[in-house]
C-alpha cells in the first residue's frame, strides 16, 4: 500500500501539532534538560512505569544517586538494582549499569551520536535510539511507539490492509520519517507523544478536541456512519 501523502497535509499535521503542544504539552521533568545521559534514564523508566510514578518518584531519586554517568558505571550492580528497586523489569537496570560502562570504555565517556551506535547498546531499540537522538541532541529521528503508531494509523492508514508484521511496521517507520518536522525534531516528536497520551487514546479517543480532525481518516470516518449522521444533526 502507498503512503503517498501530499506536502499539504502533512504540514497540516505538523503544524496543528506543534500549536496544541504548545498550549497543552506535559510538564516533565526529562524534557527541561538535553543531557544524554538523563534522557536515556528516562526513557528506560518509561518502557515498563507510567510517566506520573516516573516523574514523582523514581527520576530525580536515581539520579541523585547517580548523578553522571561516570557515577553509574562505577557503582555495582547490586546498589544499581537498590536504586531501581519498585520500578520492577529489573532487566532495564542491568542494561542500564551495562551502557554507562560501555559508554565509559569505548567512548570516552562521551555518549554517542550516531545511530547504529546507539542502536548496538543493550537494551535499545528504534524506538529509544530515536528518542536519544531528538531529545538530546534535537537530531531529525522519528519515533514510534504504540501511542504514536495510533495517530499515524487514525490520521493516515485506517484503511491499510498489509497483514505482514514487518511490513506493517516498516510502513509505519517510513510515515513517522515522512511526517516528522524536520530541524525541530524535540518538538515533534514530544507534540506527537502527548497527543497520543491526552486525546488520542486507545478507547473513547477525545477527537473533539483534537486538532487533527479536518485530516485525521479515523474522525471523517466516525462522523460519516449513518448514527452519528442523525447526531450531528440532532444536535447542530
Amino acid at each position: 500500500m502507498s503512503t503517498s501523502i501530499d506536502p499539504q497535509t502533512i504540514e497540516f499535521f505538523q503544524q496543528a501539532l506543534i500549536q496544541w503542544f504548545q498550549k497543552h504539552g506535559r510538564d516533565l521533568p526529562w524534557r527541561k534538560t538535553r543531557d544524554p545521559y538523563h534522557i536515556l534514564v528516562s526513557e528506560f523508566m518509561l518502557q515498563q512505569t507510567q510517566v506520573i510514578r516516573v516523574a514523582q518518584d523514581y527520576f530525580f531519586q536515581f539520579l541523585e544517586r547517580f548523578p553522571s554517568i561516570q557515577a553509574l558505571a562505577d557503582a555495582d550492580e547490586a546498589s544499581v538494582l537498590e536504586a531501581w528497586a519498585g520500578l520492577g523489569y529489573y532487566n532495564r537496570a542491568k542494561n542500564l549499569h551495562k551502557i554507562a560502562k560501555i559508554i565509559m570504555s569505548d567512548f570516552q565517556g562521551e555518549f554517542p551520536k550516531e545511530y547504529d551506535q546507539i542502536l548496538n547498546l543493550p537494551g535499545i531499540g528504534k524506538y529509544t535510539a530515536g528518542a536519544i537522538l531528538s531529545f538530546a541532541f534535537n537530531l531529525d529521528f522519528p519515533i514510534v511507539d504504540t501511542n504514536v503508531q495510533r495517530i499515524l494509523k487514525r490520521n493516515f492508514l485506517q484503511e491499510l490492509k498489509e497483514k505482514s508484521p514487518t511490513k506493517r511496521e516498516n510502513i509505519i517507520w517510513n510515515l513517522s520519517e515522512k511526517v516528522l518536522l524536520k530541524g525541530d525534531a524535540w518538538t515533534f516528536n514530544q507534540a506527537i507523544l502527548d497527543l497520543g497520551a491526552l486525546l488520542c487514546i486507545a478507547q473513547k479517543p477525545r477527537c473533539s478536541k483534537c486538532p487533527m480532525r479536518p485530516i485525521c481518516q479515523y474522525y471523517q470516518k466516525k462522523i460519516s456512519k449513518p448514527d452519528s449522521i442523525l447526531y450531528w444533526t440532532r444536535n447542530s
